[in-house]
């Protein structure tokens, strides 16, 4: 399959770096085809792996040795994001050698240019030396000595050093961690290769024994940008592994028979391939923004603007600390839940299986472990770290807004559902709608209304299920039914209520009980429905019935509209949850009579009219600061914990972080035309999880307070964690959710 060929959309999201990433996936199959990989695993030696693997000469003509190096040094006048996007390509194809660490190298060196690195930095664009990067110094220490420093000591393992020409190595001085770059053939160097965890990309021990650095090789160079830089590459080649972790176990469950089914039928198999999914969309939606985070921390100290803002280098470490502790755990989990997918065949050596474990171990034992990221993301986040996403539109949408502004202006300074009546009949309530109930609106000028809205504190209320009826009805509903609900409803006077589940069906519509029977003067409704919020308040409602209880599945149900508040026979009676509180209601219909026009589209047709959506959903405005009051609570209070809670913050934090970079990246995909891909699914599936885990903490930070339900202890906390239970619930439960996800993403068999 591959990266962007229905498993994700890769870490790139433009048509630019789709475009380059397919050309890189297709000059990776013919430089380093898999039986080339496989020969250096089988090797399983350091020697196997020379200094200028065959395919070096190739990739430097490509320019992908110098695709993120300034143009003014020989290269190709790219960034960050852009040599994440090849990173991610290779890993995907296993791709051995010193290309990682050289490009790492060069990204350090482009942004810390000083005497004497000019050359350098032609030299690695064009190919013609390689490099390698210490993260640590280990015992390396530098002296001062005659014109430079003396070096002595041991480096921790280098990612392939033996195959470097240049060596950058951080050592302690008097005055703290500074780096050097050496010849690795200098006097007093001695690289050892090891026999390595990734034969493919072997570490070497690097020693120094009174090795002299010039002084113009001594860097001024800002080790948290080193190590930022480290892991938004790091994180980028562990997307790619992930990714040829996920494609192999999908393409496995899907050809390989148990009890004379494709194991990929089986529930298990299903959520495991999907989990893996969205694990790996989280890693690339938070790689690809601490990709941009660098570059626009780079831009800002090139200007001379450094920032304290989404741009600053506080910024810059919160993404990159965010990157690094999800990305490398994401290829180390889907590389082993791939082997457990393979079952005995993913043990076997003779299967690649387990080669991207190999490289998602090195990679994960060089960099740090996950909870050592969340913990200093947490450390940021205290100190005031905090990564704005801002979505740029392009030129157009400013006479978009400059449309809107005048008609806006009559909402400005109105409650929200008195902006909402004030706009409903302009279409500016809803432009995404078709006119006259709404504006034909595209992506962009959609978004271009919200931020215009936004500058003039406008803010419409919410219609809730009404966002569901609205598109039913403009797309099935008769003229007299149009007239009669929409222009109401879209003013906020009309509120509804959905009446599709039911006791014994959750979940499946298709075993809905609830019967309507055609009579001379309409339909006959007898049945209940169950978890219907705001039945008590709803002026009408929208409902699932069952009219032909012999055809198959979702075949037989009609979609009905009822008055709530004059149908006779209708008894709502409210459902008590665990909370204490009830918000939603059971209702039940003993012969309730509707009129032949409340039907909606065809009988018969129920199912198909409750999953239209028109084709022209509303797009969402995706500024956002992507910690909520929750998360930012916990991290207020984070300061005085200790170190593992503080690393669960770090975890929250990576997934608040996670969820908002998707949303982004969902909306720039639509406003590019593209389809949103598997954010919607991604979102719904780690959100839930993630706003029941903030409440969970939140109540065990309490202690004993926690366990007091009144409001001056741990009542507040106590109703929020209760509360969050019914999110993984509500609107269909993870596992139906991993389901689709697996079903229609991945394309797994249905059971």
């Amino acid at each position: 399959m591959g990266i962007g060929t229905g498993i994700g959309t890769g870490i790139g999201i433009t048509e630019e770096h789709r475009a380059l990433a397919h050309s890189v996936r297709g000059w990776l199959a013919r430089a380093a085809p898999p039986g080339e990989v496989r020969e250096l695993l089988d090797a399983q030696g350091p020697a196997a792996l020379g200094a200028r693997p065959a395919h070096w000469d190739a990739l430097a003509a490509q320019g992908l040795t110098g695709i993120h190096l300034p143009e003014a040094y020989g290269g190709g006048g790219g960034d960050l994001l852009d040599l994440a996007v090849v990173l991610e390509e290779a890993a995907y194809a296993s791709l051995p050698g010193p290309y990682l660490a050289t490009a790492l190298v060069g990204a350090v060196l482009r942004r810390a240019v000083s005497p004497g690195t000019g050359d350098l930095l032609r030299a690695l664009a064009a190919g013609d030396r390689t490099a390698a990067l210490a993260l640590a110094p280990g015992t390396l220490t530098a002296t001062p000595a005659e014109g430079g420093h003396r070096l002595d000591g041991t480096a921790p393992p280098v990612l392939t050093a033996q195959a470097a020409d240049l060596l950058l190595l951080p050592a302690a001085t008097a005055d703290g961690e500074r780096w050097f770059l050496v010849d690795a053939g200098a006097d007093g160097i001695v690289v050892r290769p090891h026999r390595s965890a990734d034969p493919t990309r072997p570490t070497a021990e690097v020693r120094a024994d009174a090795v002299h650095v010039p002084a113009h090789r001594a860097l001024p160079l800002d080790s948290a940008l080193v190590r930022d830089l480290a892991a938004v590459l790091l994180a980028a080649d562990a997307c790619g592994t992930a990714a040829r972790s996920l494609d192999t176990a999908v393409e496995h469950a899907t050809v390989r028979e148990q009890f004379g089914r494709p194991i990929g039928a089986f529930q298990a198999v299903k959520h495991l391939c999907a989990d893996m999914l969205v694990r790996l969309e989280q890693a690339r939606a938070l790689t690809w923004d601490a990709a941009r985070a660098a570059d626009e921390s780079t831009r800002a100290a090139e200007e001379d603007a450094g920032r304290a803002d989404g741009t600053g280098p506080g910024a810059r470490g919160l993404a990159a600390a965010l990157a690094a502790a999800t990305a490398p755990e994401v290829a180390y989990t889907c590389a082993k839940d791939a082997i457990q997918i393979l079952g005995g065949i993913g043990f076997t050596w003779e299967h690649d299986a387990h080669l991207p474990l190999r490289r998602a171990v090195l990679a994960r034992q060089l960099l740090g472990t996950a909870d050592t990221h969340r913990l200093r993301a947490a450390r940021l986040a205290e100190a005031g770290a905090r990564r704005e996403l801002a979505l740029e539109l392009p030129a157009e949408a400013a006479g978009h807004r400059a449309e809107a502004r005048p008609h806006l202006a009559a909402a400005r300074g109105l409650t929200p559902r008195d902006a909402r009546r004030a706009l409903a009949p302009t279409g500016y309530a809803a432009p995404h709608l078709p006119a006259p109930y709404g504006l034909d609106a595209g992506p962009v000028r959609q978004l271009a209304i919200q931020q215009e809205a936004k500058e003039q504190g406008i803010r419409l209320s919410d219609l809730s299920i009404a966002t569901w009826v609205v598109p039913s009805l403009i797309a099935y509903g008769t003229e007299e039914q149009r007239e009669r609900y929409l222009p109401a409803t879209l003013r906020g006077d009309l509120q509804w209520c959905q009446l599709f589940s039911e006791p014994d069906a959750g979940s499946d519509l298709a075993a809905l009980r609830t019967r309507a029977v055609r009579t001379d003067e309409g339909w006959r409704i007898t049945g209940q429905k169950v978890w219907t919020s705001a039945a008590r308040t709803a002026d009408h409602g929208i409902l699932l019935a069952r009219t032909d209880p012999d055809a198959p599945k979702h075949r037989g149900l009609t979609y009905f509209l009822v008055d709530m508040k004059n149908a006779e026979g209708i008894d709502i009676r409210p459902l008590k949850e665990i909370t204490g509180e009830a918000l939603f209601n059971e209702v039940y219909f003993d012969d309730v009579l509707l009129p032949a026009d409340a039907v909606v589209g065809e009988v018969g047709g129920g199912w198909r009219v409750a999953r239209d959506t028109l084709g022209n959903e509303r797009v969402h405005m995706a500024d956002q600061m992507t910690f909520d009051s929750g998360l930012e609570a916990l991290i207020a209070r984070s300061a005085g914990l200790d170190e593992t809670t503080r690393t669960r913050i770090g975890a929250l934090a990576a997934e608040a972080h996670a969820l908002a970079c998707v949303q982004l990246r969902t909306t720039l995909q639509q406003v590019s035309g593209r389809e949103p891909g598997a954010g919607a699914s991604v979102r719904k599936l780690v959100q839930t999880l993630h706003q029941q885990k903030v409440a969970e903490l939140t109540l065990e930070l309490l202690g004993p307070d926690g366990a007091v339900d009144e409001p001056a202890a741990g009542g507040r906390a106590l109703h929020g964690f209760l509360m969050s239970r019914c999110l993984t619930i509500a609107g269909g439960t993870t596992q139906i959710q991993l389901n689709v996800v697996a079903e229609r993403i991945l394309g797994l068999p249905r059971d």
